[in-house]
């Protein structure tokens, strides 16, 4: 599946989850309350593929487990009610601090690079200092690499690293104009 269809069945999984908590706030039944949980860790799950893994990413989950609590409130009794409120309270807290640090780092503020300031060319892109000088120390590459913050270099944002797969740290992409 491709992001957008990825995102579509998130948002469909959504919408069938307000209409069962609709239904549960209409009715006295509990299983709509269920089934809407079941739809909102669906959509998580769904929506997840489509977020590339950066810090603070997993806000979603924080949110969908306030979410799937409170919906649960009207189907549990008073210890329920005593447990999932205060549950729920700081899950959203959480997932909204998280929440707030993702979209600060979003477009790679806070990265850190591994680059030939002679050439301009950026090796690697990692997500902390720790961890570009751990690659830059384990990887040769003929000439000694610069480590900079990309905050430093707004001209390299959207420059593609050399070596981008974390799984596969010394490997690199092809470039333009390469021939393979």
């Amino acid at each position: 599946m491709t992001k957008t269809q990825n995102r579509r069945t998130a948002g469909g999984l959504v919408g069938g989850a307000v209409v069962c908590a609709l239904l549960t706030l209409t009715t006295d039944s509990s299983f709509p309350a269920v089934a809407a949980g079941g739809m909102l860790v669906g959509a998580l799950m769904t929506y997840r593929r489509t977020l590339t893994p950066r810090p603070y990413w997993y806000w979603p989950a924080w949110l969908t487990g306030a979410a799937v609590a409170l919906l649960l409130v009207p189907a549990g009794g008073e210890a329920a009610r005593l447990l999932l409120l205060p549950l729920a309270v700081v899950e959203t807290i959480v997932g909204g601090v998280l929440f707030f640090l993702w979209r600060r780092r979003r477009h790679g503020r806070g990265d850190w690079i591994v680059w030939l300031p002679e050439t301009g060319v950026v090796l690697r892109r990692e997500w902390n200092r720790k961890a570009a000088i751990y690659w830059a120390e384990t990887e040769r590459h003929g000439t000694r690499p610069a480590i900079s913050p990309l905050d430093e270099f707004p001209e390299v944002v959207d420059a593609v690293p050399l070596y981008p797969y974390r799984d596969r740290p010394g490997i690199a992409t092809r470039r333009l104009g390469d021939s393979g």
